[in-house]
């Protein structure tokens, strides 16, 4: 087996640890598959981050319209929960702040079940069928514990011996293709897949009616800009950002821009009190992000959550893309995707931060290419 771990230490202990485990389970015996499989309780598993949440989304419908009757639960992150809301084809979301994945948030602000509780969840939900989407040895041994009858992941960080069904993970293989080939596993044929957020009459009400509180108008014409992402690696340099939106205020006097993202003291720099900008940063929720989408007539952002929603939601979107995760793997597949990248050598390398000087993958992406991009699309750019 290939494991993907890109350090030796780590495959080296997980293929001890998997050594001892496919040997004892060759003692016991294989269990017989069945063959018109008939789940009745079936758990998608998503603990990541939002863009890999929003990407498993379209599965709950898919899985209603297959297995009739079936309930669905969807395990994912306090922040993935907000893009399963109002979904009528998720009887349940289990929440879950896996502390592998959100190292940087304090062990008190994470939400949700402990580990231990979850197992116990889980016993008592009946489920008979776990899919864990992102193939961690994690969540193998959670479907083990949990005593789930049928355990479909992947075993490339470990635990496959784990699985009552190893599925084979191919890793150059789109994300979107990935999740097709799990389906067809299931004896499920998709041609396309496509991300489902729902959105309520009243929660696009009360962002409307918050509009005025927040500076924005629903008579202006907006241009979305992601100024920072889950990781700084992620992320373009401080003064490129702050030269595309001097520039951007000139080349496209008849829009304003909006600013998303977490940092608000990188908002307050970037904005610096411009009319033409509306600094949102910090101040609306995901869900009110979803619904700010509608407003919007074209989105900036980075290889993350707020520009994948974008796309998903039918905005046209640029997409500037750090070295830090395989492109083929994770490029935006919607028609309405543009994206500007710089290979490096050392991509993907995953790292929250770049170790290599002058983060060279995302400050050799102009600010001039992005303004050029913008205006083949907009047409309205002053020059």
């Amino acid at each position: 087996m290939k494991y993907i771990f890109r350090k030796k230490i780590n495959i080296f202990f997980v293929s001890i640890f998997d050594a001892a485990g496919y040997f004892f389970k060759s003692l016991a015996g294989k269990k017989k598959n069945l063959r018109k499989p008939d789940f009745k309780t079936v758990l998608v598993v998503r603990l990541d981050h939002l863009g890999d949440v929003l990407s498993a989304t379209s599965l709950p419908k898919i899985l209603k319209e297959n297995f009739a009757g079936c309930r669905v639960l969807f395990l994912t992150s306090s922040l993935g929960a907000e893009l399963l809301s109002n979904n009528p084809f998720v009887d349940r979301v289990l929440v879950y702040d896996a502390p592998w994945f959100f190292r940087r948030r304090h062990k008190k602000n994470r939400a949700g079940l402990s580990f231990f509780s979850l197992v116990s969840e889980l016993k008592k939900s009946g489920v008979d069928l776990a899919l864990g989407l992102r193939g961690d040895l994690r969540e193998n041994i959670l479907f083990f514990l949990a005593g789930i009858d049928n355990r479909w992941s992947y075993g490339v960080t470990g635990g496959g011996f784990l699985l009552t069904k190893e599925l084979i993970y191919r890793k150059l293989a789109h994300e979107s293709e990935r999740l097709k080939e799990l389906l067809r596993e299931l004896g499920i044929k998709m041609e396309e897949l496509t991300p489902q957020i729902y959105l309520s009459d009243e929660e696009t009400g009360a962002f409307k009616s918050r509009m005025p509180e927040l500076g924005l108008s629903a008579l202006e014409k907006y241009v979305g800009v992601q100024i920072d992402a889950g990781t700084p690696a992620k992320e373009w340099p401080f003064e490129h950002e702050k030269l595309f939106l001097n520039e951007f205020v000139k080349r496209f006097p008849s829009r304003k821009i909006v600013l998303i993202g977490s940092n608000k003291d990188r908002a307050t720099v970037l904005w610096d009190g411009k009319r033409e900008i509306v600094n949102l940063a910090g101040k609306i929720t995901i869900r009110e992000l979803c619904i700010l989408m509608r407003y919007l007539d074209f989105f900036v952002g980075f290889d993350s959550g707020p520009s994948h929603i974008a796309a998903a939601l039918g905005v046209p979107t640029l997409f500037l893309y750090s070295g830090t995760n395989r492109f083929e793997q994770w490029k935006p597949v919607m028609e309405n995707s543009l994206v500007l990248r710089h290979p490096v050598p050392c991509s993907p390398c995953h790292l929250e931060v770049c170790n290599v000087k002058g983060h060279p993958c995302m400050a050799q992406i102009k600010p001039e290419e992005a303004i050029r991009a913008l205006e083949q699309f907009l047409g309205d750019g002053v020059r």
